[in-house]
């Protein structure tokens, strides 16, 4: 099936989030003097945990940024301000813009014939500031922040925004592709466009999900996008 557009997910699917995640809690490992080897892994761990809940509607934006260091610095027993350390680290995650294997050539030729929406959760200056740190930004026709709609996937919302931005797109010309089933796939469920899962892990698709296409590499996209 031909598509008018392609949204698509930035973090994980673009982006290489774990790397930049590495980096900025790499900063502040530093500032705190934690030398544990083990602390990006357990951070990355708990701040999965607080996205988790976000999505669910658990915690508000402002919350999660707090409380994902008040659990972090609770781990290692750091009297220090969770708000003041997590200004810390989203500034410092805002300056990190590594990409994926593949995400720049796979945009740049989709967006030479179609339209592509980044439509990503997450705060506005650090998803922002990222892009615009990166080769991609002039390739993408437009970016939907759930930090800025005040909703976030798997709210509908967000996919309806970016086909708005597309001149009230159909749902049925458009593609969502994303690497979460939670996120990405269940706002393309909801709001009625076809899914495409990365999922380069290879992991068992789980009931209740309906993908249309699954693709292991970012780069296989552009066929089903132009095809």
């Amino acid at each position: 099936m031909k598509y008018d557009a392609i949204l698509i997910d930035a973090d994980d699917t673009l982006f290489d989030f774990r790397a930049a995640e590495r980096a900025a809690i790499g900063d502040i490992l530093t500032l705190l003097g934690i030398q544990d080897v083990e602390a990006p892994r357990i951070y990355h761990e708990i701040n999965r945990a607080c996205w988790e809940a976000f999505e669910r509607g658990e915690l508000t934006q402002k919350e999660l940024r707090v409380q994902r260091f008040r659990r972090f610095l609770e781990h290692y027993g750091c009297d220090r301000d969770a708000a003041q350390i997590g200004e810390r680290y989203t500034q410092s995650l805002s300056q990190q813009s590594f990409l994926l294997p593949g995400a720049l050539e796979t945009v740049r030729e989709i967006a030479q014939k179609r339209p592509v929406v980044v439509v990503t959760n997450g705060i506005s200056s650090v998803q922002r500031s990222r892009m615009d740190a990166s080769p991609l930004k002039q390739y993408i026709h437009s970016m939907v922040v759930s930090g800025e709609i005040g909703v976030q996937k798997p709210d509908p919302r967000m996919l309806y925004e970016a086909l708005s931005r597309l001149g009230n797109l159909p749902a049925e010309r458009a593609l969502m592709v994303g690497d979460s089933l939670t996120s990405d796939v269940l706002a393309a469920n909801r709001a009625g466009v076809d899914a495409c899962w990365y999922n380069p892990e290879q992991k068992p698709l789980r009931e209740g999900f309906h993908v249309r296409y699954e693709i292991r590499d970012i780069r296989a996209l552009t066929e089903i996008a132009l095809g």
